[in-house]
């Protein structure tokens, strides 16, 4: 670690909901300026700190300094305490008032006063106010010294201090010393592991009712995100309390149950039992649809859409199905809608009209293209020539908060919103998209219902479809689409015509090879080596596989891929992280959102550079990595944020497509082997199938329609008498 000390000359960026700062500092030990970044909370210009901290080579702001801790250093120097006195810190104290008390308590006078502020009354000029005003601004800097202190001793980083402190403020240390599961609730990011380490560090109780309570929420809350559901059941409560909190009698915890229902943390409706944002989630978007459901129709011009459309349609040489002109003309006139449709339906050439035309119509309206993933809204850019992103890019997701700019107290400035891919989006996500949109007049859902539901909790394109939203699907394979096997074995999963193992032999660009889970990866190297000889390269292959651990998942799969794709080589720079070694050239997968570094969930790129520490240029060891023209660093604070992409699991790779897919169906997959999960894995490929393993397997998956654990409520929203209050959807 690096230690400066001097002071803050000037902000660049500073978050207050996050306390996250960007500033250049003028230090002892250095003759220029130095960008420094972290988290700091009550900094000013005029206090002198000690930076503590190590550089860190950024790719698109260059050097900068980290901070990992910071104190203030009393002044020492009499020029230098005048100076600290006579700042705007210490109120109604110019500088002459200053230089008095100098001279008459001495270079030590900041810690004499510290120590008893009477030292002050025989100081020419001072009152009773002003000797309070400099005892009261020295003393508040001793607290924010105890917070810091008592964070650094209990392991609790910067970043938190930052997000606690500027939550609570002067409770910080109250909250800390009596009620360490408070965080948990009212700081996102921090769960009950961090809460209770802390707790008990400090000296907490294992029957602490707080501690009881939060690991109550915690079990929901897990549950939820655990199954999908957004609500759960008492015994799935105490099924999962029981393995994190022992010799608690069954009493106890429906006592306390009963309380944070009192509390409003917990919902209690009927017999289901969801956490609070949960259930607020499933009311928000009911009655955010809700009340656009029942708008009147909108008016057009028929005859101007019905020519515009044949123009379009002469100028690209299609010829639109009457469901597609159906989609066309209900979204003109309606204000929510949903198009759904598998693989090869033209939901994507509607689409490109959809919007030509509504853009000739209303030239003024601002429209709004988001999709789940970057990969997606990328693919949204492509085929539509309009600019899209991610939701939480539209909503500017604040990382360091994990709160959103664009609120209801800050609305989007749109007309019209697209979302694509919507089988991906969850409860809490629309919620707080639908808690910004009060401006929005119109809503398009684009997604194939028959794909995986989103990884956190909620069922929202099913739900939304069953509560009666409108909805047209399309059905018609079109003609360019007939020729693809793929295309036609995704809608014979549809259709449930899938009996016996001869369909495969009917379509050129399948192939399913029987064989059992010792072979999978001799196989899959086989398919992938000859795939390479006729000049496809790893972007253009990607293995899919339901589950990481065993035989033939995914972390064994990308060893033996990794040696195909990119071999070792003494030429080719490595770097070994736990038991993966990188390599210079190889294909990785982001596991988290980083929206200040434009990466996402899923987002694939190319290890192009690794930068070994040389206390110079990088001082800690470096990966950068290359999202199509996109360069990310990673270093050890977020290694774990990567991962080798030569085979991904079947949920990562949902909105995106490959020229070959390679799967693996086993009955080792029994536990996540669903009909969702093999028709989204099948609609990945473009033009060539390979599937391997067991064809029963591949049946029973086929037969596991639904994944039963996945609970909610939504649709049921939509059927309530609950009364809209017009208000609440005003500009």
């Amino acid at each position: 670690m690096i230690e400066y000390t001097g002071y803050i000359k000037k902000i660049r960026f500073y978050s207050e909901s996050s306390n996250y700062i960007v500033a250049l500092i003028e230090v002892e030990q250095e003759d220029k300026l130095i960008t420094m970044n972290g988290y700091m909370n009550n900094f000013n210009d005029y206090d002198k700190y000690l930076f503590i901290g190590d550089y860190e080579i950024h790719p698109k702001y260059g050097k900068q300094f980290k901070l990992n801790e910071y104190r203030i250093v009393l002044a020492k120097e009499s020029d230098e305490i005048v100076k600290y006195l006579s700042s705007p810190l210490f109120k109604g104290i110019g500088k002459k008032l200053a230089q008095q008390i100098v001279d008459s308590l001495g270079e030590d006078c900041l810690s004499k006063i510290k120590a008893d502020k009477h030292s002050l009354d025989f100081v020419i000029g001072m009152t009773e106010k002003r000797r309070d005003t400099i005892y009261d601004t020295l003393t508040n800097s001793d607290y924010d010294q105890e917070v810091m202190q008592f964070f650094m001793g209990h392991g609790i980083s910067l970043k938190n201090l930052g997000l606690i402190q500027g939550f609570y403020q002067e409770k910080t240390l109250d909250v800390l010393q009596n009620n360490p599961y408070q965080l948990i609730e009212d700081i996102d990011g921090i769960g009950f592991k961090t809460a209770d380490d802390l707790a008990l560090k400090i000296g907490g109780s294992l029957d602490n009712p707080n501690r009881i309570k939060a690991a109550i929420v915690y079990c929901i809350k897990q549950y939820g995100f655990n199954t999908g559901s957004t609500y759960c059941l008492i015994d799935e409560i105490v099924n999962m309390f029981s393995k994190i909190i022992y010799n608690i009698d069954e009493s106890v915890f429906y006592d306390y149950l009963e309380e944070l229902i009192d509390e409003e943390l917990v919902i209690k409706e009927d017999e289901r039992y969801y956490y609070h944002e949960m259930y607020e989630a499933e009311r928000n978007i009911a009655k955010y649809l809700k009340a656009r459901i029942n708008r009147p129709e909108e008016l057009f011009d028929e005859n101007e859409v019905n020519r515009l459309l044949k123009n379009y349609e002469k100028k690209q040489g299609i010829t639109y199905a009457l469901k597609q002109k159906e989609a066309l003309n209900y979204f003109l006139k309606s204000s929510v809608m949903i198009l759904t449709g598998g693989p090869g339906t033209g939901k994507t050439t509607i689409v490109q009209a959809l919007l030509k035309i509504y853009s000739t119509l209303y030239p003024e309206d601002r429209i709004g293209l988001v999709a789940p993933t970057g990969r997606a809204a990328k693919r949204l850019t492509e085929l539509t020539g309009i600019s899209a992103c991610t939701i939480h890019r539209l909503l500017k997701w604040d990382l360091h908060s994990n709160t959103f700019a664009m609120n209801k107290n800050n609305p989007l400035d749109i007309d019209v919103l697209i979302i694509d891919e919507f089988s991906m989006v969850d409860c809490l996500l629309l919620s707080k998209l639908f808690e910004a949109g009060r401006k929005i007049n119109k809503i398009l859902f684009i997604g194939d219902y028959h794909q995986l539901p989103s990884v956190a909790p909620g069922n929202v394109l099913q739900d939304l479809m069953e509560a009666g939203v409108k909805t047209i699907e399309l059905d018609e394979i079109f003609r360019q689409a007939k020729d693809s096997g793929i295309i036609q074995l995704a809608h014979h999963i549809i259709s449930n015509e899938i009996e016996d193992m001869e369909i495969f032999n009917q379509f050129r660009d399948i192939n399913f090879f029987s064989c059992i889970n010792y072979d999978v990866i001799k196989n899959v190297k086989t398919i992938v080596k000859k795939a390479l000889d006729e000049g496809y390269d790893a972007n253009d292959i990607q293995v899919l596989v339901p589950m990481y651990q065993g035989i033939a998942g995914i972390d064994a799969l990308n060893d033996a891929l990794q040696d195909i794709f990119n071999p070792k080589d003494e030429f080719i720079e490595s770097y070994k992280i736990g038991r993966i070694e990188y390599r210079v050239g190889d294909k990785i997968l982001q596991l988290k959102n980083r929206p200040d570094d434009d990466v996402f969930n899923g987002d694939i790129g190319i290890l192009v550079e690794i930068c070994k520490k040389d206390n110079f240029e990088y001082l800690q060891d470096t990966l950068i990595v290359d999202f199509d023209g996109n360069l990310v660093e990673y270093t050890s604070q977020n290694f774990n944020t990567i991962t080798h992409a030569y085979c991904m699991s079947i949920h990562k790779s949902q909105g995106n497509e490959f020229k070959i897919v390679i799967m693996a169906v086993l009955t080792d997959y029994y536990i996540m082997l669903r009909r969702n999960l093999l028709y989204t894995a099948i609609t990945r490929a473009k033009q060539s199938l390979f599937i391997l393993g067991n064809y029963n397997a591949f049946m029973q998956g086929l037969n596991n329609y639904q994944d039963s654990r996945r609970k909610t409520t939504l649709k049921t929203r939509f059927e309530s008498d609950e009364e809209l209050n017009v208000y609440d959807f005003m500009e």
